[in-house]
């Protein structure tokens, strides 16, 4: 506990952007239709982008939406 007090302003802007990163995955998952996810259904991809905090949005836009040539998301 003393160190997260001890660090509290550095760790403050680590967890805005995890939280800001998570609602942006989360809000373009949403928004897509199931064609356009590979891999896992759209509950399963909530889960991970929420557990696996920083990680899982990454995961979430490399291996779970597709991308098009024309495709400017």
């Amino acid at each position: 506990m003393e160190f997260i007090v001890k660090y509290w302003a550095y760790l403050l802007p680590v967890l805005i952007i995890q939280v800001v990163f998570q609602i942006i995955a989360l809000v373009d998952l949403a928004r897509r239709p199931r064609e356009e996810i590979r891999g896992l259904s759209k509950p399963l991809w909530v889960v991970i982008i929420i557990i696996f905090e920083i990680l899982g949005p990454v995961i979430y836009f490399i291996f779970g939406k597709k991308y098009d040539a024309g495709d400017k998301n």
